[in-house]
């Protein structure tokens, strides 16, 4: 490794790699302000930054975040526990009731806990690269996240996503610890309240996704069993962790209430008048349904449930120009297994390429065509996590790799089995393509390394 290498890995350090990423995020916040501010591209933001074309909702919870803001101020925390907002605006009311004086009810003052979650993710993705291959690997991720032209964007506004992504990496992060190492009692019941810990902030942020932690806990368990088996070897300390970890995620899904937005529930209650006053395009409610989820046959419910909850996806984005198969009903069993080689089409590569250049309700052409740009990079982003899946790899490393790979893959297909709308599953998709960024990260350093023995290039990575 040359002298100028090693100057260069003494420079760069996490804590001035994490300021320089705060930094970053900071210039463009204060960017999407500006172009706000002095109504640059006014269908795209409104004067305070708030991105009105694909975050429709987010004047409202500005405004909620403002008034929750005053009531810290004036002293009324009793008024402010009580009031009926969703966990992440009273977190960024926090924020607003310190910095709303200074900047008003604007991006700016949201741009702590915005700062400290975008970090936070850039930590978790960090650590997920190390654990399962090195550092180097965990770096190119970070970065490659961190430059992410949508994901940057959804972290400068008033969104639950960057809150949820935090949690979620997190809770996979615990479960990979369990899985690949090998700890001790302390650091299993650590590990294991920690656990829980993370599912009720992630429940409480995005209740709608409760089974995905259910799901990680138990995929992680599986192959942790498969380990135990292969390395011959009993762990103890590790399966209480796992088994603790998966009593607490499903003590939060199963009996933590549900918040119930009043604004969300209003605006399904005029959907669904809508949809019912309109036959030829009505979606199908969910009480045909109501016997078949109630039935004993697993299938069956599990089957009910994914009908519901697209039924649930079509009202609530009748409106939308961005739909993919809005029209279609998954009503059995059958249905849904003919349905799933669409469903990972659409999970892994909408918006498909007629959709670049169309022009949407809510997004002008330009912005159309920066989402094909950007489907484009995703695209290479799954070669390479292919590529990063089949390397080579050791025995735990491999399991790890696997499990990454499966939440990842399982989340895509089921996101396009109930998730007709492309802005939607782009929102909710980050949190897998994240995990295929940490695989591909692997699969470019490996491809570079290929490319190097090939050529004989000489260069120091």
């Amino acid at each position: 490794m040359s002298s100028t290498t090693l100057t260069l890995l003494k420079f760069v350090t996490p804590w001035r790699l994490l300021l320089a990423a705060a930094a970053f995020h900071l210039l463009v916040t204060i960017s999407i302000y500006a172009v706000g501010r002095f109504e640059i591209f006014p269908g795209a933001f409104d004067r305070n930054g708030i991105a009105v074309s694909f975050a429709s909702d987010g004047r409202r919870l500005r405004d909620e975040a403002s008034i929750l803001g005053d009531k810290l101020v004036q002293g009324r925390i009793i008024d402010w526990g009580r009031a009926a907002s969703s966990p992440h605006i009273k977190l960024y009311s926090l924020s607003f009731a310190v910095l709303q004086p200074l900047f008003g009810a604007t991006i700016l003052s949201a741009e702590p806990l915005n700062a400290l979650c975008y970090l936070a993710i850039l930590i978790v993705i960090f650590n997920l690269g190390r654990e399962v291959f090195n550092r180097r690997v965990g770096l190119i991720a970070a970065i490659t996240v961190a430059l992410w032209p949508s994901f940057l964007l959804h972290t400068t506004q008033l969104l639950k996503d960057p809150m949820f992504l935090v949690g979620m990496l997190a809770f996979i992060l615990l479960n990979l610890y369990l899985l690949c190492r090998s700890i001790s009692w302390t650091t299993a019941l650590m590990i294991g309240a920690g656990g829980g810990i993370v599912a009720l902030f992630t429940w409480l942020i995005r209740d709608s996704m409760g089974q995905l932690l259910i799901v990680t806990v138990a995929l992680g368990a599986a192959i942790f069993v498969v380990r135990q088996v292969r390395e011959r070897e009993f762990q103890p300390a590790n399966l209480v962790g796992m088994a603790l970890v998966m009593a607490l995620s499903v003590s939060v899904v199963q009996f933590v209430p549900r918040f119930k937005d009043p604004w969300r529930a209003r605006d399904n209650v005029e959907r669904t008048a809508s949809v019912a006053l309109d036959p030829p395009t009505a979606a199908p409610t969910a009480a045909p349904r109501g016997s078949e989820g109630r039935s004993s046959n697993a299938v069956l419910a599990t089957a009910a449930s994914i009908g519901k909850l697209r039924d649930q996806f079509i009202i609530e984005s009748q409106e939308g120009s961005s739909n993919i198969d809005s029209d279609v009903q998954l009503t059995s069993r059958s249905q849904i297994i003919r349905y799933l080689p669409r469903a990972a089409m659409i999970g892994f590569f909408a918006p498909f390429p007629n959709m670049w250049f169309a022009t949407g309700e809510q997004v002008g052409a330009l912005a159309r065509r920066f989402s094909g740009v950007e489907t484009m990079a995703m695209y290479a982003i799954e070669v390479l996590a292919i590529v990063g899946l089949l390397g080579r790899a050791s025995g735990r490393q491999r399991l790890a790799v696997w499990f990454l790979w499966s939440i990842a893959a399982m989340g895509m297909v089921a996101l396009g089995l109930v998730v007709v709308n492309v802005g939607t599953l782009y929102r909710l998709r980050y949190v897998f393509l994240l995990l295929l960024i940490i695989l591909a990260a692997k699969g470019a350093a490996h491809t570079f390394g290929w490319y190097k023995r090939r050529t004989g290039l000489m260069v120091d990575v």
